[in-house]
């Protein structure tokens, strides 16, 4: 009964996961990389480094299959079923380790605690946030995920059957799946330890020395895999540009197999097993240390370069010491300038040495080169191996050789699912139309798989990670040279830890929070908002209670409270899927996108003590009920409650987010831009968002193949290059540099060969002079066209060969297809060409003529209408005729699919995508407001508005605010004003955008809408004190005063009153007040500075400038009174003196008189009231002689 019920819950927990997959799986191409792995499947292409050829290979099947018409949902399958598939692995996974110390569930207290427990842990983790973004689209990660669940599930079931007879098959088949999952994603090797653990405390009894010998056996298998296989077999065939030892390898270990299984057979056949094996575990060794420590002949020749410019800048430095007026003689060692200068010249010897010999060097003969100390540890491994092996196969030959068996079928069986690899150089070797890095050759081979295209990993390097922090770096230190060791310690735990793996498991078990709601900010070390100004961050309600977080903590803890020992191989999966590999992957701030995606496994694995947890609760009612009926009950009743208080609440939470079902948008946008393009064109392209969609359409769905796409970014590579020369449709280039006609690879044997040749095209020679700012080109076409135009170098120094490609691109195939950049297409990526870009939708045209005096807004208003109106027909535009004909009919030609549908979820990404359609509109409305068509403007507003309603596409604040200024302002259209400004700053909860939308509302004359604005977005709420100034002292200055802003104005009264303000504070806001003459506000804030300031900040000048201003804005008897009631308990000269004057001009001398002889009496020595009592006398007997 309760193995049937078993049977079910396991059916269930992946069920239940894959249909809320399947019913929320995107229906097409998504953005990042799915396009691209859409495409590739579906062609056998070759995707970006380090490739995943296994799901290539199953992308490949899918596509096949009859279950979707769209191919990219076929792909896109994949995800929901494998991450299924992991959800059930888990519930299996979660059912043991409970078992482990529950025993079997023979009984239904049992069953509740064991596989309820286990079923609700399971599919917590199943609408996870990450894992629920993975499980619905095409990428790695979901089938990365699968492989970490079956090879955790696996040991474990190996660790029930260990005492079975054929117990191994299990270690073969982790060794297969782990090989296999080399061709996903490598975060599966971090399984290691925890498959190490179960087998450490399974077989043997704890101490420290063997559970640190087998860690150090982990950490050797890990190196085995990662430095001997899968990065070490192609470095060695690289470096002996053969695969001859590859093919030995490999018949050595098949042969070392055979012979081990037949050891005991005869003599002849062990010793032939014993060389064998020796001989296969010395090339592994050699794999690995030829990978970790033999230098390439590249790596020796840049080792060169670096001791050079290590001795150079060490001179520049000491150079930097000497106190340049005070030179002399005495101050100069000499010795020590010798001693570097012979250091250099022995160092360039040797560099020039190695380059005469070095391509005639085998590898043999690069071992020569090496350092004493590489020659010595190689020599000393093969000693130290050569006697292990002596002694495990004469010493202990009966106690060794099964357990080498099985590492050598282990080992092969790696190899076997590692060999998934073949595919991408097979295919790369055939030229596919995405190949990218064009691994056809050794060399190709070696640089993809080491990624070399990203840059080597600065592991565990945060003084690094801080300084490729471009804008960022000021969040952790003020100088970014050279940071503290508490400013690196701050930045590891506060950005690498907490900012991009804490605040990701918070998302999963706790809750993620919009970021215009509670947002995570980004702020520097002064308190102010920088770069992304702020991050989706953590809402600790968002799911009622985080129970789920809660269930982890507690499970954990009960973990090791009932099983210490596989709650610690737990625990290493859990750091090694999430700490780990924060800390090797040394992240840089910021990051282009959320890389929650990355660390699935760690939540995988807390979902583990989820299950826990829940079972740690059942176990808690069970013992106190005493295991009576009703614990049963109570037991089932609660199970339901925390099933509906955490799973089931968190699907209702999360299902709309996660809900891809009805987005079209990544299709929708690729097409667009491919249907922006008159036929047999040229469009340049920036990123992965706006290529990949476009790689799709065209490969997979043949849409406007005759469009040629160019990515700027992989325009910097050789290979991508003869790419776009060789592939349909081709790019005709005429290069004038011979090398480059004759091998394009040689664009990057020296980095100045760009800028040489782009100063050439330009008419200029280039004299190597740094820095310099820009390059007047005097691009000559055919037909006497010239163009003319500034090209910004890059950092000052060079031209980027996708700077000089550009060129060639314009001159060579300029007047034989239009070109185009895309809309995403930054000003500085367009080399300068900005007076010669025509806005045409979301793309923008070269036009080959000099048309400085066009208008400015260089827009093609009927093209640009005519692409930016929704098509109304079924029919798709996929051939350049098909294009032609929905133009010369009249047609709308992009697509908006569901973008107006308010029960979809729009990412940040696709929101900020729309802002560039919106820009277009804005273009165009400019186009029709200059040329007063208002009704024209009318529709394309009403156009808009529909297409993209701001209640469910946030328009951008700025772009808001523009299209206020620049449109609804000149047209006096409140109406829109109003509403964008409402739209604005619901939709945005950055106080800047908050405090403009105020003062917009209030220089339109909006004064309701200000005065409610001001009530619900500034007064009533967080919003600082120091925010609400800025905002008082904008409004005066710009809009002047408007009695709709007297709360503001009341507030910040009431603030001052309070005290707690700066003096010069108080003068701004005095004098703001003076300006608009605000006397009720300007006499409480007088009053009350002067006379808790007078006696230590103000001087007697200065208190009489106050009371001056209060006798102004005073009635003359409320001043008089207001002077003699202060006057009772505070002596304050400055005001007595705006007293006297007071009763001065009113004629009042004896009044004066007698306040000045009353100051006098206690104050006789004061000359300036002397002085004052003198002038009041003279004034009186001059008034009497009258």
């Amino acid at each position: 009964m309760f193995k049937t019920g078993h049977r079910i819950l396991a059916f269930s927990s992946f069920l239940i996961s894959f249909v809320i997959y399947l019913m929320t799986m995107a229906p097409t191409t998504s953005f990042w990389d799915c396009g691209e792995f859409i495409a590739t499947s579906y062609i056998m292409g070759v995707p970006h480094p380090p490739g995943a050829p296994l799901f290539l290979l199953l992308g490949n099947v899918f596509s096949s299959f009859p279950f979707f018409n769209d191919i990219g949902a076929r792909v896109n399958l994949i995800s929901p079923i494998f991450s299924a598939f992991s959800v059930l692995f888990l519930y299996l996974i979660i059912v043991y380790l409970i078992s482990e110390f529950k025993g079997k569930s023979d009984s239904l207290s049992n069953f509740i605690i064991i596989n309820i427990s286990a079923f609700i842990g399971a599919i917590t983790f199943a609408i996870s946030d990450s894992h629920w973004f993975n499980a619905v689209e095409s990428e790695v990660y979901s089938l990365s995920t699968f492989f970490t669940a079956i090879v955790l599930w696996m040991i474990l079931k190996w660790s029930v059957k260990s005492n079975d007879k054929w117990n191994v098959r299990y270690l073969l088949l982790i060794s297969y799946m782990l090989g296999l999952a080399t061709g996903v994603h490598l975060l599966n090797l971090l399984a290691l330890p925890f498959i190490g653990l179960i087998i450490f405390f399974k077989k043997y009894e704890f101490n420290f020395f063997n559970f640190f010998f087998v860690m150090f056996i982990t950490l050797a298998c890990f190196l085995i895999i990662y430095s001997g296989i899968i990065l070490g077999l192609p470095d060695i065939v690289s470096k002996l540009n053969s695969i001859s030892i590859f093919i030995i390898f490999c018949l050595l270990i098949i042969s070392s197999i055979i012979t081990l299984h037949f050891y005991n057979y005869n003599i002849r056949i062990s010793n032939c097993a014993k060389i064998l094996s020796i001989s296969s575990i010395l090339i592994l060794s050699f794999l690995m240390f030829n990978k970790m420590f033999i230098k390439s002949v590249g790596d020796i020749e840049q080792d060169y370069i670096n001791q050079i410019n290590q001795i150079e800048e060490t001179y520049i430095l000491y150079l930097n010491t000497i106190d340049l007026e005070k030179i002399n003689e005495s101050n100069i060692d000499y010795t020590f300038i010798d001693q570097l200068k012979e250091e250099r010249t022995q160092v360039v010897k040797q560099k020039n040495l190695f380059n005469k010999k070095k391509d005639d060097l085998s590898f043999f003969g690069v071992l020569f080169w090496q350092t004493t100390s590489t020659i010595l540890g190689m020599f000393v491994l093969f000693l130290l191996l050569f006697a292990l092996g002596y002694f495990i196969f004469w010493e202990k030959e009966s106690e060794y050789i099964y357990p080498i068996k099985i590492f050598f079928s282990c080992l092969f069986l790696i190899i076997i699912g590692y060999s998934t690899y073949a595919s991408i150089f097979i295919r790369s070797s055939q030229h596919p139309r995405i190949n990218e890095n064009n691994p056809d050759n050794l060399d190709r081979a070696l640089a993809y798989i080491n990624r070399d295209q990203y840059g080597a990993v600065t592991s565990f390097n945060p003084t690094s990670a801080i300084q490729n922090s471009p804008g960022h770096w000021k969040r952790w230190t003020k100088d970014k040279s050279n940071p503290s060791f508490q400013e690196k310690a701050k930045f590891i735990w506060n950005y690498q830890i907490k900012e991009m793996y804490l605040r990701y498991l918070a998302w999963q078990f706790i809750g993620r929070s919009d970021k215009n709601e509670k947002p995570w900010l980004i702020e520097d070390l002064d308190g102010e908002l920088i770069g992304n100004r702020k991050l989706d961050g953590i809402d600790w309600f968002r799911y009622g209670l985080p129970l789920a977080f809660i269930f982890g903590v507690l499970g954990l803890i009960f973990h090791f409270s009932q099983d210490w020992k596989r709650a610690l191989a737990v625990l290493s999966v859990f750091l090694a899927t999430g700490i780990m590999i924060i800390l090797y992957l040394n992240q840089y701030d910021p990051q282009p996108r959320e890389r929650d995606y990355s660390y699935v496994g760690s939540f995988f694995t807390f979902s583990i003590w989820i299950g826990l947890g829940v079972a740690m609760i059942q176990e808690k009612i069970r013992k106190f009920f005493e295991e009576s009926q009703i614990a049963s009950f109570i037991s089932i009743s609660v199970a339901c409650f925390i099933f509906m208080l955490m799973p089931v609440k968190m699907i209702y939470a999360d299902y709309k987010e996660h809900d891809r079902s009805k987005i079209f948008v990544a299709w929708d946008y690729g097409y667009n831009l491919l249907n922006s393009c008159e036929p047999n064109a040229v469009l340049f392209t920036n990123g992965d968002n706006d290529t990949f969609p476009l790689w799709y359409l065209q490969e997979v769905e043949n849409i406007r193949k005759d469009v040629k796409v160019v990515n700027l970014s992989l325009l910097n590579t050789p290979w991508y290059i003869e790419q776009l020369m060789n592939i349909e449709p081709k790019l005709d280039f005429k290069f004038s540099n011979e090398l480059l006609s004759e091998d394009i690879y040689s664009i990057e044997s020296d980095y100045l060969i760009s800028t040489i040749e782009g100063y050439s095209m330009c008419g200029d020679e280039y004299k190597g002079e740094v820095p310099w700012e820009s390059l007047d080109c005097e691009l000559e076409l055919d037909n006497n066209i010239i163009l003319n135009f500034k090209i910004p170098a890059y950092k000052k120094q060079v031209l980027r060969i996708q700077d000089y490609m550009i060129l060639q691109i314009l001159k060579d195939e300029g007047m034989n297809r239009p070109i185009y950049f895309a809309a995403t297409v930054s000003e500085n990526n367009q080399i300068g060409l900005k007076e010669y870009l025509l806005m045409e939708g979301m793309t923008y045209r070269v036009l080959f003529n000099n048309s400085n005096n066009q208008d400015l807004l260089r827009i093609n208003y009927d093209k640009m209408k005519q692409n930016l109106t929704q098509s109304l027909s079924t029919d798709t535009i996929k051939t350049a005729d098909d294009y032609i004909k929905h133009v010369d009919l009249g047609y709308g030609i992009y697509k908006y699919t569901n973008l107006n549908n308010k029960d979809i979820h729009f990412s940040d990404n696709i929101k900020r995508l729309v802002q560039n359609y919106r820009i277009a509109y804005l273009r165009m409305a400019q186009e029709k407001l200059k040329n007063k068509e208002y009704e024209e403007l009318k529709e394309l507003n009403t156009n808009m508005l529909s297409y993209f309603p701001p209640d469910i596409l946030p328009i951008d604040p700025w772009l808001g605010f523009e299209f206020i200024d620049k449109i609804y302002k000149p047209l006096n259209d409140t109406l829109n004003q109003k509403n964008m400004i409402k739209n604005l700053i619901k939709d945005n909860f950055d106080i800047t955008v908050q405090l403009i939308g105020v003062l917009r509302s209030l220089e339109l004359g909006h004064y309701n809408l200000t005065t409610n604005l001001l009530n619900k977005y500034i007064l009533n709420s967080s919003v600082s004190m120091q925010s609400k100034m800025a905002l008082f002292y904008e409004i005066i200055d710009r809009s002047g005063y408007h009695n709709c802003v007297d709360i503001l104005i009341d507030e910040i009264v009431n603030f001052c009153l309070a005290g707690d303000i700066e003096q010069n504070e108080i003068y701004s806001v005095l004098g703001r007040l003076i300006q608009i003459d605000y006397s009720s506000g300007i006499n409480l804030i007088a009053q009350k500075f002067l006379i808790d300031n007078y006696a230590n900040k103000l001087s007697v000048n200065a208190q009489k400038d106050i009371g001056d201003i209060l006798a102004r804005y005073m009635e003359p008897q409320l001043f008089i009174d207001f002077c003699k009631s202060t006057f009772e308990n505070h002596r304050i000269e400055g005001l007595m003196y705006s007293l006297i004057n007071l009763y001065l001009l009113n004629d009042y001398d004896n009044e004066a008189l007698d306040e000045v002889e009353k100051w006098l009496k206690i104050d006789k020595n004061n000359q300036r009231m002397i002085n004052k009592r003198n002038k009041i006398l003279e004034k009186m007997s001059s008034a009497s002689s009258k």
